[in-house]
């Protein structure tokens, strides 16, 4: 049985049941998927009307009815917080009172609904205070050589930004340029459309030190920082998706709670735990997957046309499946300080940036590019600056991360965040059973808890159910993966 409010209160359905499909958010390569209804119908009365604030009237004058917030609810238990979609209304049906056609969306597909077309600039970030540390919580001012940032609008400029010959000295000779620390911007951009942030990965060290770049300078003398001002030129959705791409993550929801949950994939390859499941006969397909190919995005950046962007790009098998993130990072070099007279290990970059003066104009050219913050090492001298890099290694060599932000080697994005889970689908065929599936069984799912049947344990893919108006639900149809025991 299934029972539909919206803010107003209950809404009567006229269909029969409601189906729905529930995809597994992991599974996504190029969106995160989420709980969608197939259109359903719902009777057209002036009560229902008033209810959903009369979408068709709203429609035929050429307005785009909002979504509507609502509770799913099955067999008397609260399911799904999510939104109603519009989709249409027939007069001529309903015995004379007419049918409203909707979706239910929930999940990500409800993140999607309130994303939709919202670039990050748009949204209010916050402004923090600007202070001359290396360690702000929201922040970080990292060393970057870029002698093109002012072209020939600014003599003066040194070609460092954020210049630390000791402490920050921010001037025409040495712009600021603050890069957002990705977890908290996270944050932000979430609460900005309802949502919260938890998950493993938020509290891991390495998580931790990843910073966004920005390729605009403060204005000389500004006492805050406008974080939507150092966000890329992006939507949300494909700045969530492109993180999770280059980073080998996985999305989970709490509807309730509208929480994103936020894991490594290799983790939940890893997690032995499992549930029992009894069902009937399997329909076999074999596994499709012919290798793939993992290529980032490379930045705006005249050094790409001299220096070697081999690291950008790595090929695993007959690599016919593309993996290419919107996302990447900067080159990096020992670069001579005449200041300090030693060598720097910094980011490097050749292109103009973005500020209030010196006619530089607002537009961003980069792009999402991460590094990796390691707050104050040793140049080639021994004497300390804030270090960001792809790299997990200081100017003299010194090991200072457990990763890097290149595909290949040990410490690579591949080995230590995508090999498990692309090894799972290249290896995973896919099987199709109608299991028994009661309501305690669905608000119990969970999309990275390994299921047994039989003798074999597997993810499942994709869940498909009609839940009745008049009665319990009883089954639901299963997409599985096979995993390795």
């Amino acid at each position: 049985m299934i029972r539909l409010t919206c803010a107003a209160g209950e809404l009567h359905l006229a269909s029969s049941a409601v189906s729905l499909e529930i995809g597994n958010p992991y599974f996504g390569f190029t969106s995160v998927p989420g709980i969608t209804t197939y259109p359903f119908s719902i009777a057209g009365t002036e009560d229902t009307m008033r209810k959903l604030n009369f979408p068709h009237l709203r429609a035929a004058q050429g307005q785009v009815p909002a979504p509507e917030p609502a509770e799913l609810y099955i067999d008397g238990l609260l399911w799904r917080v999510g939104v109603l979609v519009y989709e249409s209304f027939d007069e001529s049906k309903g015995r004379g009172q007419g049918v409203f056609q909707y979706k239910f969306l929930a999940d990500a597909a409800d993140l999607q609904s309130r994303i939709d077309g919202v670039s990050l600039r748009s949204l209010d970030l916050g402004a923090v205070l600007l202070q001359l540390r290396y360690d702000h919580a929201d922040y970080a001012l990292p060393l970057v050589r870029n002698e093109s940032f002012f072209g020939d609008k600014n003599p003066p400029y040194n070609g460092w930004l954020n210049h630390f010959p000791g402490q920050y000295t921010p001037s025409a000779e040495s712009p600021l340029v603050p890069f957002p620390r990705l977890i908290p911007l996270l944050r932000r951009v979430l609460a900005a459309v309802g949502y919260s942030l938890s998950g493993p990965w938020t509290q891991e060290a390495e998580a931790l030190k990843l910073i966004v770049v920005s390729d605009r300078a403060l204005r000389r003398g500004a006492a805050t920082v406008q974080l939507n001002q150092h966000v890329p030129d992006m939507n949300v959705g494909e700045f969530l998706v492109a993180l999770q791409q280059l980073l080998g993550l996985g999305y989970s929801f709490d509807a309730v709670r509208r929480e994103l949950r936020v894991t490594r994939l290799r983790d939940i390859v890893a997690d032995q735990a499992y549930v029992h499941r009894a069902g009937g006969a399997a329909r076999f397909s074999p596994p499709t997957a012919q290798g793939y190919t993992l290529e980032m995005r490379l930045a705006n950046d005249e050094l790409n046309k001299t220096l070697d962007t081999s690291w950008s790009r790595l090929l695993l098998g007959a690599g016919k499946e593309k993996l290419g993130p919107a996302a990447g990072t900067l080159h990096v070099g020992l670069v001579a300080d005449p200041v300090r007279g030693t060598e720097l290990l910094v980011p490097r970059l050749e292109g103009k940036g973005a500020g209030e003066e010196f006619e530089l104009g607002d537009d961003s050219r980069l792009g999402l590019l991460l590094l990796l913050d390691h707050g104050l090492q040793p140049d080639s001298g021994g004497q300390p600056y804030p270090l960001a890099s792809p790299l997990n290694r200081n100017a003299q060599g010194a090991v200072v991360g457990q990763s890097t932000l290149h595909w290949a080697g040990p410490q690579g994005l591949y080995a230590q965040a995508h090999q498990p889970w692309l090894d799972f689908l290249s290896a995973a065929g896919k099987e199709e059973r109608t299991m028994e599936f009661r309501v305690s069984d669905l608000l119990a799912l969970e999309p990275g808890r390994k299921e047994m049947v039989g003798y074999r344990k597997y993810l499942w893919e994709k869940v498909s159910l009609s839940v009745p108006t008049g009665r319990r639900l009883e089954s639901a149809r299963f997409t599985y993966r096979n995993i390795a025991l």
